[in-house]
């Protein structure tokens, strides 16, 4: 088949396995790749298994361009980005596609201004046009969306993670090559020597089908042990209200938010959250919300799929001896 040229996404791994905001890049690459006849070629980087295959093999890929080695397990900004510099260097992409983890927000505009390339983030929307592209993405903390419209490329552009829906289109073979892992010349540059890892394993809330999230209404920190145990139950995240981390009460990886985490669990359940504009936005998506707040009149209670008006530390504690029946 003859291709018009070419769309690169890069995809990262972890504990062996395609992280669940680079599947929306995947499903969103196939879309650009199909209407634009952009051969779609993706880049894994970080611990990635190669017998996962059903994981990538229904996104429409050509080309998989394999990264994942020791050398490159870990994030390393500048090892990442010289080998991502050099992959567009060879390929000449119209489009780089980056998702919207931590380490895409961090790479993406790195490998930008090293090529003088636009550069759009947080992007909602991506439309195919005869005479470029039309992509919008949420400014003032998604109070208005903005409409960009792009004549010419190379773009890059990363999405707004758990924003997109994961489309798979059928099984199709695809031809696979190894990366070479760009060496970091500069000797001074930041180097990983170790993770450390919490005492406390718990879920990523950026990626757990089922949050349980506390605000303001829980009163103190202590209190925070119901929805630990409720999230226990329900093998769920436990997630935070920006208010509650700026009193120190939950570390900021549990915060909810548009300064914190965008989520977009099967189930969200709400304790003693008001539900601000800046909540909001981060877990709107969500597929079903619960919102419990003894406040009738609360904003989140306009936008929960359901809403329990009440105690929080009666309702709890029922809901959890009821799941643990």
């Amino acid at each position: 088949m003859l291709f018009m040229g070419c769309i690169l996404s890069i995809i990262e791994a972890k504990n062996k396995e395609i992280r669940n905001s680079s599947l929306e890049v995947l499903s969103e690459s196939q879309k650009i790749a199909k209407t634009k006849n952009l051969e779609n070629k993706v880049v894994i980087l970080g611990e990635y298994d190669q017998n996962n295959s059903n994981q990538i093999n229904e996104f429409g890929i050509d080309v998989v361009l394999l990264g994942a080695t020791d050398k490159i397990k870990d994030y390393s900004p500048d090892l990442y980005k010289n080998t991502i510099l050099g992959l567009i260097n060879q390929l000449e992409p119209e489009i780089i596609l980056f998702s919207g983890s931590a380490i895409g927000k961090d790479i993406s505009p790195r490998i930008s201004a090293n090529l003088n390339y636009n550069l759009v983030t947080e992007c909602i929307e991506i439309k195919v046009e005869d005479d470029g592209y039309k992509i919008k993405r949420p400014i003032f903390a998604g109070k208005i969306i903005q409409t960009l419209k792009f004549n010419k490329e190379p773009i890059v552009m990363s999405l707004k993670s758990n924003y997109f829906m994961v489309k798979k289109v059928g099984q199709k073979e695809y031809s696979t090559e190894q990366v070479n892992i760009e060496e970091i010349e500069n000797t001074t540059a930041p180097m990983l020597k170790e993770i450390i890892q919490p005492q406390k394993e718990t879920l990523d809330v950026s990626e757990a089908s089922i949050i349980v999230a506390g605000g303001r209404g829980m009163k103190e920190p202590n209190n925070f042990k119901l929805i630990e145990e409720l999230a226990e139950v329900l093998d769920a995240a436990v997630g935070a209200s920006r208010a509650v981390v700026d009193a120190g009460w939950r570390p900021h990886s549990e915060q909810v938010g548009q300064t914190g985490k965008i989520v977009s669990p099967n189930l969200y359940i709400a304790a003693g959250i008001s539900g601000a504009i800046q909540h909001q936005v981060g877990m709107i998506n969500s597929k079903c919300i619960v919102a419990i707040n003894k406040d009738k009149n609360a904003p989140i209670f306009k936008f929960a799929d359901y809403g329990i008006v009440g105690d929080l530390f009666e309702i709890i504690p029922e809901l959890i001896t009821k799941l643990k029946e």
